[in-house]
């Protein structure tokens, strides 16, 4: 009997230790599963890590190469898909140090791009536009960018034949309208970016201020749309009087410049890097024509050299982004225009 108790007792014991050891295995199944299961995870987000880091790179060469190439060749239209994308443009006014960047990337510098652009953007799409910048001779070209969710605005209550040719002007594939009131312009609501450019004397003409942001256009008295004038930028009030901030412009290109900012502070920071630019090329341009006036012979065609060099050349010398200096360079460019083609006739050697 005692013997039988005994036995019991054992398998008791036994039955015990398999359920302790049954126990077991499952909690160290679970452990190890969960420790894979945290292992594949990790493999994945690492994954989807590198692809976004490769991704991104990918945009930021495509990018760059497309603004390089648009550097080279004035007046073109391209556009670049690309997964959706966070992108800033920041030009330093203190540095005037240029530079783009993509997602939480690093900034990619641009030295000698002249770019106008919103300076922050969310997009799958960008469409860049290409114009040249000749101050009576090749200094740069100027690049645009913008997105098929933004659209410009035209505010013109009276037949302007300025905003006909802003508007004619600018690339079909931006998405742009007419409009002559605050109705019309409440219409295109569902766009992500508005940019809103009025055509009048004073802002009377232009939307309600309260309302709206816009850009006032204003020829200088006297010169052509695409000449010189002023851009003022107006920022709808928050809690004080309007805000507004006049700035020049000049040439064509300078004046889409501003057309495609989202501000006067990045708009001043590109054209004075542009007039840096012209700097440059203007003390090439001097050299070189120093260098053909000293080789030439007493003539008409030392004459013309002679007058580009005293007058138009030296009087262009180290522009500034104000008025005066926009009056003067445009005036001495198109004497440089015509010299040149003075020279052309002739069979001289060009100016440039």
């Amino acid at each position: 009997m005692k013997n039988v108790k005994n036995i019991i007792q054992r398998r008791k014991i036994c039955n015990r230790k398999g359920v302790i050891d049954v126990q077991f295995n499952w909690i160290f199944v679970m452990i190890a599963g969960f420790v894979i299961f945290l292992f594949i995870i990790s493999i994945v987000f690492a994954q989807k890590k590198n692809a976004d880091t490769q991704a991104g790179f990918t945009a930021i060469s495509q990018i760059t190469a497309l603004l390089q190439g648009k550097q080279q060749t004035p007046n073109v239209y391209s556009e670049i898909s690309l997964p959706r994308t966070n992108m800033n443009f920041k030009c330093d006014e203190s540095t005037e140090y240029f530079t783009f960047k993509i997602e939480n990337g690093e900034r990619t510098p641009l030295p000698t791009e002249i770019l106008f652009a919103p300076e922050d953007l969310s997009t799958n799409k960008i469409m860049v536009w290409s114009q040249a910048f000749d101050l009576g001779f090749p200094v740069n070209i100027f690049t645009y960018i913008t997105t098929a969710d933004s659209i410009i605005l035209i505010y013109n209550t009276t037949s302007s034949s300025d905003a006909a040719q802003v508007y004619n002007n600018l690339p079909s594939n931006v998405t742009k309208k007419y409009v002559s009131n605050d109705v019309d312009i409440a219409r295109y609501k569902g766009y992500a970016r508005t940019r809103i450019i009025c055509f009048a004397d004073t802002d009377v003409d232009c939307p309600t201020a309260a309302k709206y942001d816009y850009m006032i256009i204003t020829p200088s008295p006297g010169s052509g749309l695409y000449d010189y004038g002023n851009v003022t930028f107006h920022t709808k009030p928050v809690v004080i009087d309007k805000l507004s901030q006049t700035v020049p412009y000049i040439t064509k290109s300078g004046l889409y410049g501003a057309i495609f900012s989202d501000n006067p502070q990045y708009y001043n920071c590109q054209m004075s890097r542009a007039l840096k630019q012209f700097e440059v090329k203007r003390s090439l341009v001097d050299s070189r024509l120093t260098l053909i006036q000293d080789a030439l012979p007493d003539g008409d065609c030392k004459t013309t050299i002679n007058a580009s060099l005293d007058f138009e050349i030296y009087n262009m010398r180290n522009p500034s982004l104000n008025q005066d200096n926009m009056t003067s360079l445009n005036k001495n460019s198109k004497y440089l225009d015509t010299s040149n083609t003075n020279l052309i006739l002739d069979s001289c050697p060009k100016i440039y």
